[in-house]
């Protein structure tokens, strides 16, 4: 899918214990995502403790992973692509694979200093938009959408995700 072939959805298990399956994908992308938690700290993390910081990211991650597809299943009836939803899902949640080892990649190479920090921000870039056209031919093969929907979809994950994250610092910060 990353490499826009429509045939790698072919690969995935899209029964309802494939559905159920890939939220384990939580289990394997946790570890770069506690590495990117660790290596982007926050001003928020600077009044918190460590019980606090942890109860509270551990909280925002159980809800990231679980708000989207909670959505998904009450848009995709209104859109009339329901019997696409589990299909989408589990490409979605997979895809979060490639999107942490992107993630972790511009992170070892922003602290290795082999790339200047002015390029950094241009690879840092690239990938965020890279990545949100994953989502978006995610979106687009796996509920067979066009025109505008597709991207709406990507906006509405973005922004539920900004959502939590600024929700996730306001517990922080309190």
């Amino acid at each position: 899918l990353l490499l826009r072939d429509s045939k790698g959805l072919e690969w995935l298990d899209t029964s309802e214990e494939g559905f159920w399956k890939s939220f384990f994908c939580a289990i394997v992308v946790l570890p770069g995502y506690i590495l990117l938690l660790a290596f982007s700290p926050t001003p928020y993390y600077d009044d918190a403790g460590v019980v606090r910081i942890v109860l509270v990211e551990s909280a925002a991650y159980v809800i990231g992973w679980t708000a989207w597809p909670l959505l998904v299943s009450y848009v995709t009836p209104a859109i009339d692509r329901e019997d696409k939803y589990i299909r989408y899902i589990v490409a979605y949640n997979w895809s979060a694979a490639i999107q942490i080892g992107v993630y972790v990649v511009v992170l070892l190479l922003r602290f290795s200093g082999v790339v200047p920090e002015g390029l950094m921000g241009l690879i840092s870039f690239a990938s965020l938009v890279i990545l949100l056209w994953y989502q978006w031919f995610i979106a687009k093969t796996g509920l067979e959408i066009t025109g505008a929907l597709p991207i709406a979809f990507v906006g509405g994950e973005f922004l539920l995700g900004q959502i939590i994250r600024a929700v996730t610092y306001n517990f922080l910060h309190v």
